[in-house]
């Protein structure tokens, strides 16, 4: 391990590369990126089907009638539930989802890179890395707290402290990588 490189990072840097910022997004909900139109329409299905499974439980007999014998009254209502979480998560599940990923994010900008490290839960430890050279399309958010896109409005390091300290030092890796 060259004796330069942090712990942790043997390997995974290439010969020459420092480390010029690490930093993590600002914990909490964040309602930055709210898509009015997808909370709206994640509302209605909510709303749909919430009213979906009232209907069928009355028209199957609902609870303590006799009109259909066995389990049908108790499952039929229940085909509405898939409807209800899509439009939940639409609505409010994609705020709680993202807060609870940057909690688990790291960011760290070298003189070549730019990484993004997050535990997910499902996916495991993942470790994405995007070169900035002079074609990558930086972009700043100014916040409070400040995002720093480097690839698309998907991609960069956000809701960080010190966003435009982060911008002016990924600017002076494009100009030397001319």
């Amino acid at each position: 391990m060259n004796a330069q490189t942090p712990a942790g990072w043997d390997g995974i840097l290439d010969e020459g590369e420092t480390i010029l910022w690490q930093g993590r997004p600002v914990a909490g909900l964040s309602f930055q990126n709210i898509d009015i139109m997808s909370t709206l329409m994640g509302l209605f299905f909510m709303g749909f089907s919430l009213f979906w499974m009232s209907m069928a439980m009355n028209i199957a007999g609902g609870f303590g009638r006799s009109d259909f014998g066995g389990f049908l009254p108790y499952i039929f209502p229940l085909f509405g539930l898939p409807f209800f979480f899509i439009g939940f998560y639409n609505a409010i599940g994609h705020i709680l989802w993202d807060s609870y990923l940057r909690s688990k994010t790291h960011y760290t900008l070298t003189s070549k890179r730019a990484f993004i490290a997050t535990a997910h839960p499902t996916k495991g430890k993942l470790l994405v890395d995007h070169m900035i050279d002079e074609d990558t399309h930086l972009t700043l958010r100014i916040g409070p707290p400040d995002s720093v896109f480097f690839k698309n409005a998907k991609y960069g390091f956000k809701r960080i402290e010190d966003g435009r300290k982060v911008h002016k030092l990924m600017r002076q890796i494009q100009e030397n990588s001319q």
